[in-house]
C-alpha cells in the first residue's frame, strides 16, 4: 500500500480514537494537507483522489465532532472504491459518548430490506410486493441510473467504518455542505444564500418546477390558457423602450420546427444581451394571446442542456443564485439525494402508510426530486404534503392540550338566568344556536379556558351568540373584549351589543359598554384605558387598538375574535396576554371542510351554526371567470332595479 495511504489512514484511526478532537496532528488536519498532497502525487494516486481528499480536509477545523465524522467517513469510502483491499480493516474503537449524542455504532441494517405485502403502485393503488431484495447483492436501480448526471455520486459501502454515521443517526442530516465532494467552503457560502446550509437543507429544497422532456408539446399545438413547457431555437431577438423610455420590452421569437412563438419580458433589458440567435432554450408559463398570436409574457426560462433534450424524463429546475448553474445544482443534489435519501427512517407506520395510500418516504424524496414519471412526482407531492399537514396537526393538537392543561376561573350559568335572557330576544334562537350556546356554556363551567371557533354563515346569528356568552360573564362581574379587524365592523358590533346587553331590566348600563378604535380621539382613549383598569367598563369592542398601548383590564375574563383570518397567532396570543387564562372564542364566516379545520384549527374546538334565523333569505354563491364579468354587473343592476342593495368588496387588507 502507498505511503501517503497509510499515513491518512493513521491519521483516521487516531482521530477516531480520540473522539474527533482534531488532535491527531499538531495544528490539525489541516496542516498536514502540503506535505501529504506533495507525498501522494510522488506515490502515483489520482489527481481526483488527491483533491478529494484535500478539498474535504481544508475546513476540517470548522466543523463540529458529528461533521468530522461524516467527512472522514467519506474519505475512507471514496479510498475503498479505489483501493478495494482497505475494505477489511477493522473499526477502531472511539472514546465513549456523552449521553445526549447520538452513538458511534447504532444496530446494524438487516441484510435483506423488508418489504410490506402491499405496496403503492404509480396510480396510487395498492400492488403486490416484489420479492425481498438483497441488499448487497442487489443492482442499482436503473431510474435512479438514467435521472442522474453524467457523472456519479461517491456512495459509502456497508463495511463497518470508524466513525460511520448511518441513518439511525439523524445528526448525519446536520453536516455542514463541505462534506459534499465538489463543495468547497466557497461554494458553500454560495449555497447559503439559497437558505442551504446542512445535508438536510438540501434534501428538503424541493424544485419549484419541471422540464418533462418525456412530454414536450409543439408550438402548433398550443392552446390560449395552456401552462406549458416548450423547447425551441431563438429566431430573432430584439429589445426597445417603451413610454418614452420608462421602460423596455424585450421580445424573442421561438421557433421548434412546428411553429413560432412570441415571448416578451417587461423592464429586463440585459436580456436582450443574453439571449443569441440559434440558441435552444425552454420556456414555462402560460399562454397568452397578443392581436390574434399566441404568446407567453414573462416565462421562467433556461439553456437547454443537450443530454436532458435526449433522455425523455423529467428534469427537477431548483431556484438559483449567483454563480450557481442549474446543472452544478442538480449534481449536488442528486449526490444528495441518491445516497441520504434511501437511509430516512420513515416516521409513519406501514399500517398508517398504506392505508393512505401513501409512499414511503423516502421514495417520494427521490421521486420529488427525480421523479421517474407524472404519477411518482403526484404521489410524492402527496406524501410531503401529507407530512406536513400531519405535523402541522400535531402540533396545534400539542397547543391545544397546552392551552387545557391550565386553570381557567369557572362560570355557573343558572338555567333560569339564561332562559330570561333568551326570551328577552326578539326572535327564537335556531337549533344551531342552542347548540353552540349549550357548548360555550359548558365550556365556560368546565374549569379549562374555552377555546372555540364559532362557525357560521353571513347571517346565521352568530353575533347573537356572542352576545349572550359575554352576558354571562358580564353577569358574573368579569370584563369581555371583542376584536374584529376593521373600524367599521367593530362598530357593527359595538351597535348590535349595546341594544342586546341593555335591554333587559338586570341588563348593563350603556357607560359599561365601550367602543375603541383607531380613530377614537385621545381623550376618550385614555377615558377608556382608565374604566377598564378600574372594572367599571365590562365589555370593550375594538380593533387592533385593543392589544396595542398600554391597556390593562381589572378582570377580563373573555375574549372574542371575529374573523379569525384576519389575525394571525401573535394577536391572538397579545389578546390572551391581557387576561389570566382568560377564554377565547373566535368567529369566522368562512366556510371551512371539517377535515381542513381540524388542522388548520386543530387547537379549537369547533361549533358550526349551519342555519338561518326565520325570515333570512339563503346565501348564494357564484364563482364567475374574468370573461364573465359583464354577467356579474347585469345581475347587480337587476338586483338594484328590484328595490335591493349591492356590495362590491374589494381585497384590501388595510389603505396603503
Amino acid at each position: 500500500m502507498y505511503p501517503s495511504i497509510e499515513k491518512l489512514r493513521k491519521y483516521v484511526r487516531l482521530e477516531a480514537k480520540n473522539g474527533y478532537d482534531n488532535k491527531a496532528v499538531i495544528g490539525g488536519l489541516a496542516s498536514m494537507l502540503e506535505g501529504w498532497e506533495a507525498e501522494a502525487r510522488n506515490d502515483g494516486l489520482p489527481e481526483e483522489i488527491i483533491q478529494a481528499v484535500t478539498g474535504r480536509l481544508r475546513d476540517y477545523k470548522g466543523l463540529s465532532p458529528e461533521s468530522r465524522k461524516v467527512t472522514l467517513f467519506g474519505i475512507g469510502n471514496r479510498l475503498k472504491r479505489e483501493y478495494p483491499e482497505l475494505g477489511d480493516e477493522k473499526p477502531v474503537p472511539t472514546r465513549p459518548k456523552p449521553f445526549d449524542q447520538a452513538p458511534d455504532k447504532p444496530e446494524p441494517a438487516p441484510e435483506t430490506e423488508s418489504v410490506p405485502e402491499q405496496e403503492i403502485a404509480e396510480d396510487g393503488t395498492q400492488a403486490q410486493a416484489p420479492a425481498p431484495v438483497d441488499a448487497k447483492t442487489a443492482p442499482r436501480q436503473k431510474a435512479v441510473e438514467e435521472r442522474a448526471p453524467s457523472r456519479k455520486p461517491a456512495r459509502p459501502r456497508s463495511e463497518s467504518v470508524p466513525g460511520a454515521v448511518t441513518s439511525e443517526t439523524p445528526i448525519a442530516l446536520n453536516a455542514v455542505l463541505t462534506v459534499l465532494q465538489g463543495v468547497g467552503p466557497r461554494n458553500a457560502a454560495t449555497l447559503a444564500k439559497l437558505g442551504l446550509f446542512t445535508l438536510r437543507d438540501m434534501l428538503y429544497n424541493f424544485p419549484h418546477r419541471y422540464d418533462d422532456y418525456s412530454q414536450l408539446k409543439p408550438i402548433k399545438s398550443l392552446w390560449y390558457g395552456e401552462q406549458v413547457t416548450v423547447i425551441g431555437n431563438i429566431k430573432s431577438v430584439t429589445g426597445r423602450p417603451l413610454r418614452g423610455g420608462r421602460s423596455h420590452i424585450t421580445e424573442v421569437l421561438l421557433n421548434d420546427g412546428t411553429g413560432s412563438l412570441r415571448l416578451t419580458w417587461f423592464n429586463q433589458p440585459w436580456l436582450t444581451n443574453r439571449f443569441r440567435q440559434g440558441v435552444s432554450i425552454s420556456v414555462s408559463g402560460k399562454i397568452d394571446q397578443y392581436l390574434g398570436r399566441l404568446q407567453m409574457s414573462s416565462p421562467d426560462w433556461e439553456l437547454v442542456e443537450t443530454e436532458n433534450l435526449h433522455t425523455n424524463r423529467i428534469v427537477p429546475i431548483y431556484s438559483l443564485t449567483k454563480k450557481i448553474t442549474q446543472k452544478w445544482l442538480r449534481q449536488q443534489m442528486n449526490q444528495v439525494v441518491s445516497y441520504w435519501a434511501p437511509q430516512i427512517t420513515d416516521h409513519l407506520p406501514d399500517s398508517v402508510r398504506l392505508a393512505a395510500h401513501l409512499p414511503r418516504l423516502n421514495t417520494a424524496l427521490e421521486n420529488v426530486h427525480f421523479p421517474k414519471s407524472q404519477a411518482h412526482l403526484k404521489l410524492a407531492r402527496e406524501r410531503l404534503a401529507f407530512d406536513e399537514i400531519f405535523f402541522l396537526q400535531m402540533g396545534v393538537l400539542r397547543q391545544k392540550q397546552d392551552w387545557q392543561s391550565v386553570m381557567g376561573r369557572i362560570f355557573d350559568v343558572p338555567e333560569e338566568w339564561l332562559k330570561a335572557r333568551k326570551d328577552d330576544l326578539p326572535f327564537t334562537l335556531t337549533s344551531s344556536q342552542e347548540k353552540a350556546l349549550s357548548d360555550i356554556v359548558m365550556d365556560l363551567g368546565s374549569g379549562r379556558p374555552m377555546n372555540r371557533l364559532l362557525q357560521g354563515d353571513v347571517g346565521s346569528g352568530k353575533t347573537v351568540v356572542a352576545g349572550l356568552a359575554i352576558a354571562m360573564v358580564a353577569n358574573a362581574g368579569a370584563q369581555a373584549a371583542m376584536m374584529a379587524p376593521t373600524g367599521i365592523l367593530a362598530e357593527q358590533h359595538y351597535r348590535s351589543l349595546g341594544k342586546m346587553l341593555t335591554a333587559s331590566e338586570n341588563g348593563l348600563a350603556e357607560s359599561e359598554i365601550r367602543l375603541l378604535v383607531g380613530d377614537t380621539p385621545e381623550a376618550r382613549k385614555q377615558e377608556i384605558r382608565e374604566g377598564l383598569l378600574d372594572g367599571s367598563i365590562k365589555v370593550i369592542v375594538g380593533t387592533h387598538a385593543l392589544i396595542q398601548g398600554p391597556i390593562e383590564f381589572a378582570n377580563l375574563q373573555l375574549a372574542i375574535v371575529d374573523e379569525q383570518h384576519r389575525f394571525g397567532v401573535d394577536q391572538r396570543a397579545a389578546l390572551r396576554e391581557k387576561g389570566e387564562n382568560l377564554h377565547l372564542m373566535v368567529m369566522t364566516a368562512t366556510p371551512i371542510p371539517r377535515s381542513l379545520a381540524l388542522t388548520v384549527h386543530g387547537d379549537l374546538d369547533i361549533s358550526v351554526m349551519d342555519e338561518l334565523p326565520a325570515g333570512r333569505q339563503p346565501i348564494e354563491t357564484h364563482v364567475l371567470r374574468p370573461q364573465e364579468r359583464e354577467r356579474a354587473y347585469t345581475m347587480i343592476r337587476s338586483q338594484v332595479l328590484d328595490g335591493k342593495q349591492a356590495f362590491i368588496i374589494y381585497p384590501l387588507v388595510e389603505e396603503s
